[in-house]
């Protein structure tokens, strides 16, 4: 057993727990990074952020496949919109390599990642962390001060944190094909998609493309229905790799925090409900709560307590955008396919889409668009919390 007693351990070498660490570390504090896999950052994503995300990050420059200009929306009739700018609206990174960055940034200041390591327990002691993991089939025990938990979706370990779980999930389907879209983003919505879910052909570098599903349930079954159909549409639609699967939370757990411990990611839900992305949400959550942290650390203060203020300041940023978003999933969820063309053919005469869209904050545009003539598809109970959450928000509609 590692006796000595650094300052904070992070469970998950994703974007939130890598870009956590390398702050922490960064501040001088004493980081040990644990992560299951043996590769950093191969989790299963699109990698699309939004053009202002490089604002925030200026190292993502280096790891752009290319910059999305243009998106295409096609209805379930098979008619489509194309979105046009001047500007680039999205980003389209190689997030492996990326999050590798970051994490390596954190060794730079002394953090220790190590890889391989599956945690088995999390206990907290009066005035350390223990976290048990196996490596090699042998256990490893490692203390800290504090705790990051940054395990993905799904894990059994926020429970020994402490922490709750998101509620609600979706799941995404995606392969990689070999073909080129040049700078367009495709969107789909119904015909071989049923209620509720859409799809993407997302280009990458010049040769590859990613085509996904996203939506409530079967995703293998409704992924293959879907990629057949397009077939039709699409010359040259050759697969690359096999289906990847997984799920997304699209609720924000309702506790982020307990005695010693944090939890920022996926884990804890902070992913958009619209689109299930995650990224820009899970690095800006690392921010705040290695500012949280590092405060609780020097002080000597890493009560539940005093860490309830990172998720008062989490909630002030993020929670008014995540719950827009899931009245924005619940409306897209309940519309016939009859309705998402009269809807996608009002959006394109209406001028609607003209407004500035932000690919990482969706709520002004969600709100813009419930003060049109959409307001008059949204039906029980979903139009009953869209006027509650209008009015908590001193929003007019």
């Amino acid at each position: 057993m590692n006796e000595s007693i650094v300052d904070t351990i992070v469970v998950g070498a994703g974007p939130a727990g890598s870009q956590c660490a390398y702050k922490l570390s960064s501040k001088g504090h004493s980081v040990i990074i644990l992560d299951y896999r043996e590769r950093i950052g191969d989790k299963l994503c699109t990698g699309i952020v939004s053009a202002e995300f490089e604002n925030h990050y200026p190292d993502v420059n280096k790891f752009i496949y290319r910059k999305a200009y243009s998106a295409s929306i096609f209805s379930p009739s098979g008619k489509f919109i194309k979105i046009k700018r001047n500007n680039p609206q999205a980003l389209i990174i190689d997030r492996e390599s990326f999050i590798r960055s970051i994490a390596l940034k954190a060794t730079e200041f002394n953090a220790k990642l190590k890889l391989g390591r599956v945690v088995e327990k999390i206990e907290v002691k009066s005035k350390f962390v223990e976290v048990k993991v196996k490596y090699n089939g042998n256990t490893e025990k490692y203390r800290a001060k504090s705790l990051v938990l940054a395990s993905g979706f799904g894990t059994r370990l926020s429970k020994m944190a402490g922490l709750d779980s998101p509620k609600a999930k979706i799941f995404g389907a995606q392969i990689k094909l070999k073909h080129n879209l040049g700078d367009e983003v495709n969107v789909f919505t119904g015909h071989s998609l049923p209620k509720g879910f859409f799809g993407w052909m997302v280009p990458l570098d010049h040769n590859h493309s990613y085509l996904g599903i996203l939506g409530k349930e079967n995703p293998k079954q409704i992924f293959e229905h879907f990629s057949e159909n397009l077939k039709s549409r699409f010359d040259r639609l050759n697969y690359f790799d096999d289906i990847d699967i997984w799920g997304i939370p699209v609720s924000p757990s309702s506790k982020i925090y307990s005695d010693r411990i944090v939890g920022i990611g996926d884990v804890v839900g902070q992913v958009k409900p619209t689109t299930g992305g995650g990224i820009f949400f899970a690095m800006r959550s690392a921010d705040l709560a290695s500012q949280i942290l590092s405060q609780g650390l020097v002080s000597n203060d890493l009560s539940s307590r005093y860490l309830s203020n990172y998720q008062i300041s989490w909630e002030k940023i993020f929670k008014k955008e995540l719950q827009i978003g899931q009245l924005a999933r619940y409306f897209y969820e309940s519309l016939s396919e009859t309705e998402i063309d009269e809807i996608i053919n009002y959006l394109f005469e209406s001028g609607v889409l003209d407004k500035e869209i932000s690919f990482d904050w969706h709520s002004e545009l969600v709100i813009f668009a419930f003060k049109t003539k959409i307001l008059n598809y949204v039906k029980s109970p979903v139009r009953q919390a869209v006027q509650k959450l209008i009015y908590s928000l001193n929003i007019n509609s």
